[in-house]
C-alpha cells in the first residue's frame, strides 16, 4: 500500500486556493434508519441521508482574500487535494457554509485561522485531477 504524507495537500474555496495551509479535515457520516420489525431477532437499519463536514487550519494572512472571504455564514464549492493539486492525483470536492471561523494567538506562535465547515448542498464528489 501506498502512504503519503499531508504536507502537498492544497485547498480551494469559491475556485481560488487558499494559501498558508496547515491541516484540513474531512468527515463522512449516513444516518442509520432503524427498520427493525416484530420478530426479528437481531436489529437492522437502511443507510439514511449522508453529510459531511470538517475543518481546516491555516496561518492568519490577511493578504489572502480567499481567506477574509471565509467568514461564518458564506457558502461556495471547497476543493481539497490531499496530495496537491497536480494531474492524476486525488480531488475531493463539495458545496459548503463556513459554520465558524476562529482566531487564536500565543506568545511563541504565529496567529492562525480555522475554519469549519458543513455540506451545504449536493454529495461529496472524489475524482482525479485532470
Amino acid at each position: 500500500m501506498t502512504t503519503a504524507t499531508g504536507n502537498s495537500g492544497q485547498l480551494s474555496f469559491g475556485g481560488s486556493n487558499v494559501t498558508e495551509l496547515k491541516s484540513w479535515s474531512l468527515d463522512e457520516a449516513a444516518e442509520p434508519i432503524d427498520d427493525t420489525a416484530m420478530g426479528d431477532t437481531n436489529k437492522t437499519s437502511k443507510p439514511g441521508l449522508t453529510s459531511a463536514n470538517g475543518a481546516n487550519e491555516r496561518t492568519d494572512d490577511e493578504a489572502d482574500s480567499v481567506q477574509e472571504s471565509m467568514d461564518a455564514g458564506a457558502a461556495g464549492v471547497l476543493i481539497l487535494f490531499p496530495k496537491g493539486n497536480t494531474t492524476g492525483k486525488p480531488r475531493i470536492t463539495l458545496t459548503v457554509q463556513i459554520t465558524s471561523r476562529g482566531t487564536s494567538g500565543a506568545i511563541d506562535e504565529i496567529l492562525p485561522q480555522t475554519f469549519a465547515y458543513a455540506i451545504s448542498s449536493g454529495a461529496v464528489v472524489r475524482d482525479i485531477v485532470p
